[in-house]
């Protein structure tokens, strides 16, 4: 064997020649990271609020897969101003977690939400005693935007569901357990059936639905809830001035065209607007039947007039309409393009959206204009093109004032005016959101919609980085030192996230001392360093993979771990702790080099599998120079669609001696429309078929149709399908709860084991697609390593240079 195991998957060490140096990194140091979550400035600046989440090894229970994290979030607040050290902001029991919701206008209150023991709740905290008030009902996720938001000091508006009704995101962990236990329960006891039931065409009407949630207006002194309206709601916006907010609802199927192709992220179900008088409690529907873009919900900044893009069933997006909303005199007003169509846009997950908002009272909306796309002005004179002046102007805006708004094109930040006149204003800067804030705060509408309003906007050279104003281009208040990590800003103040090269975090107010250090015992850990490998795409562009070397090696060179992921370009990882299933740092603790191949492929659309070794070997080729690794022990490791390309990379070349492959599509001929468990047993949550169809149509899969209009495409792009070309020993991964199901690695297992192929099938029980249960990882790398060990043995290796 080249390499020793010690007693911890990755607490390894390799001897070699040379100086001491410090220790590698060990899987105990990554399940012992702490990171920060949410960070929040008060509005008025007096107060910092962020989350210190704790470490993995010391939470549990391990149920909510991904919201873990949760149950090792506490909540700490410091005065702004930097004059006391942070502070706990309420005591925080075993099996518990708390994260931000929202400030208070005044600074005085702070929406948190609980989540402990399978209950999840909503609280608003007094941040001067500690005192918190905890609210009856069972709140919802800002997944799509906002669940709850202040309408003054005193009120706030919240979606409520039903009391003890978790939210998916929350639920999903457990609810497989709970849900199966139900169903067999009331098959044993033989007096309830214990099925499920869903249908589609004519049958549609036969799928459960979930309960309905409630609009409420909550009184943040009593915690008494006035109920505005019922509907499946899932976002909301209030009106500048608190008059009126606005809700969309989930209101029923969505009839769609069977000849088109599905998009993964697009909804099955129509979502309708439902707008209350905060004042009155009276509730309008203005737009009855029509369907309203996701991601898109905007008040002029007077608060009088909403604006949504809304379609009729049938239409695609670029044939709605933008719609103004005045809720004060109930009338609906479609806005003349004036020939213009909005830009197509999509997020990664293949949600379609429309990008608008205001600028001043005058909708603003970015549209294809010919060959490129610009912001455009819909004024009563007609339309006009705001950012001509810019090369590339993007679809999120940073910032929008009365009379200006601020554009990202390229790197840097522009201030338009309301005539197209476009002032520099230095490099673009923003605040990066963090996992809780997403799923807590501010969801999905605010990536891509929803800009701050205000007059400033932060910016930078490089080296400092500086408030200006937006309409003279002026600096206002004092610089400070460059960031890669903009925790929050506001009108005078910074927070900033350091992470130095031990990878130890630190938060900042303002350039000055940090308030709070994590991590401090990895300054005696050593990280493998990288290198840039310069190569080209089959087009001729240019490329660069990272390689990584060991940082301490024997007499004979290492074998090289390739992790690949195509269809964008290498992903350099940020942090030790990035890669739960595929770590860098702890493969090269384990004395194997690592490349992390570019794998674009843009001419790849609709082919995932072709030339896939081609496009890897092209990568390990060029890095071969740098006398790194032993070529003739190459192992790949993919996990996800990385998976596909690791084993779709097999069935091509015998040059691979190992591949590993965790929680991927294998074929796609039934990865088209299969369930996953958590799908399957809760049908009430939505019907996966669009996700899982749209994934392959359209998303990472990109075949373009359904299996049965274009079958050859499905079966030459389908590596278990070719497992006969498999020559490597493969080490499949799988979860029982994964949303890529099971069946996949199963299927590929069946097809290697019926040809007596080497090969190993793992599969964990009550985990999801990443791994979250300490006890689990650390026996997925004990068996990893115990098995490299294995068939990277001399004896086992062949030493093969051929594609298929």
């Amino acid at each position: 064997m080249f390499r020793t195991v010690l007693a911890a998957a990755s607490a390894v060490l390799i001897c070699g020649s040379g100086p001491a140096l410090a220790a590698p990194v060990t899987l105990d140091d990554l399940l012992r990271l702490e990171r920060f979550g949410q960070v929040a400035l008060s509005p008025r600046e007096t107060t910092l609020a962020f989350e210190h989440i704790g470490p993995m090894i010391e939470a549990g229970p391990y149920e909510y897969d991904a919201l873990d994290l949760v149950l090792r979030s506490s909540i700490m607040v410091a005065p702004a101003d930097g004059s006391a050290a942070p502070r706990s902001l309420l005591a925080r029991a075993k099996g518990e977690g708390h994260v931000i919701g929202a400030w208070s206008p005044d600074d005085r209150h702070l929406l948190i939400y609980r989540l402990a023991e399978r209950s999840f709740a909503a609280g608003i905290v007094n941040t001067a005693t500690g005192d918190v008030l905890w609210l009856p009902g069972t709140p919802d996720t800002s997944m799509w935007g906002r669940a709850a938001q202040w309408r003054n000091n005193a009120e706030l508006v919240m979606i409520q569901r039903v009391e003890g009704d978790l939210p998916p995101m929350v639920r999903q962990g457990f609810h497989v357990q709970d849900r199966m236990s139900e169903l067999w329960r009331s098959t044993r006891e033989g007096l309830q059936p214990g099925r499920t039931l869903i249908g589609g065409g004519a049958f549609l009407d036969r799928n459960p639905r979930p309960a309905e949630s409630r609009l409420v207006l909550v009184s943040a002194a009593t915690g008494r809830q006035q109920s505005l309206a019922t509907g499946r709601f899932h976002d909301l916006e209030i009106a500048p001035g608190g008059a009126f907010a606005a809700a969309v609802r989930f209101s029923g199927d969505r009839p769609f065209d069977p000849d088109a192709p599905f998009l993964q992220g697009d909804f099955s179900e129509r979502r309708e607007l439902t707008l209350a008088n905060l004042e009155s409690g009276e509730v309008w529907e203005p737009l009855p039947g029509l369907d309203i873009s996701p991601l898109l919900m905007s008040w002029s900044l007077s608060g009088d007039r909403l604006l949504v893009w809304a379609r009729q069933d049938g239409e695609p997006w670029s044939s709605g309409r933008l719609m103004q909303i005045d809720p004060g005199r109930k009338t609906v007003r479609a806005t003349d393009l004036g020939g213009f169509k909005p830009a197509r846009l999509e997020t990664g997950l293949r949600t379609e959206f429309i990008s608008a908002d205001w600028l001043g009272e005058n909708p603003i909306l970015y549209v294809q204009n010919g060959d490129r796309r610009d912001w455009i002005s819909l004024t009563d004179a007609g339309p006009q093109v705001l950012t001509a002046a810019l090369a590339s102007p993007s679809f999120s805006l940073i910032a929008v004032s009365a009379r200006r708004l601020v554009v990202q094109s390229g790197a840097e930040a522009w201030s338009i005016d309301q005539n197209g006149s476009a002032t520099r204003l230095g490099r673009a800067i923003r605040a990066r959101p963090s996992a809780t804030s997403a799923l807590f705060s501010r969801g999905q509408r605010f990536s891509f919609n929803s800009p701050a309003r205000r007059d400033w906007t932060l910016t930078g050279d490089g080296q400092e980085m500086w408030r200006v104003d937006t309409a003279t281009g002026a600096a206002t208040g004092s610089r400070s030192e460059m960031s890669s990590r903009i925790a929050a800003a506001g009108e005078r103040r910074t927070v900033v996230a350091i992470r130095d090269d031990r990878n130890r975090e630190a938060l900042a107010l303002d350039g000055a001392p940090p308030l709070m250090r994590l991590n401090d015992r990895l300054a005696e850990v050593s990280y493998a360093p990288v290198e840039a490998v310069i190569h080209t795409a089959p087009d001729g562009a240019p490329l660069t993979s990272w390689l990584y070397r060991p940082l301490r090696t024997s007499d004979h060179k290492p074998p090289l771990i390739v992790v690949p992921y195509p269809g964008e370009p290498a992903y350099q990882p940020a942090s030790p702790e990035d890669g739960v299933t595929s770590n860098v740092q702890l493969m090269t603790a384990a004395g194997y080099a690592v490349l992390i191949p570019s794998l674009p492929r843009p001419d790849r659309r609709g082919e995932p599998a072709l030339g896939m070794a081609d496009d890897i070997l092209a990568a390990v080729d060029a890095a071969e120079s740098l006398d790194a690794f032993d070529s003739k022990r190459i192992v790949l490791w993919g996990h996800s669609f990385g998976a596909f390309a690791a084993v779709a990379a097999a069935t091509q070349s015998d040059r691979f001696s190992a591949v590993i492959a965790a929680n991927g599509p294998y074929n796609l001929l039934s990865a088209w429309g299969q369930f996953s468990l958590p799908a399957a047993l809760s049908p009430a949550d939505g019907l996966p078929v669009r996700s899982r169809a749209g994934w392959v149509e359209t998303g990472q899969g990109g075949l373009g149709s359904p299996p049965y209009a274009d079958t050859d495409r499905y079966v030459r792009n389908s590596p278990a399908l070719a497992a006969d070309r498999i020559s490597a020993p493969v080490l499949l991964v799988t979860a029982d709860r994964d949303y890529v199901p099971p069946g996949q690695a199963q299927e590929l297992f069946s097809a290697l084991y019926r040809q007596q192929k080497d090969v190993v099938l793992l599969t964990y029980m009550g985990e999801g697609h990443v791994l979250s249960s300490p006890a689990n990882i650390r026996d997925y790398y004990e068996t990893v390593w115990a098995w490299l060990d294995e068939v990277l043995q001399p004896s086992r290796v062949r030493p093969g240079r051929q594609n298929k």
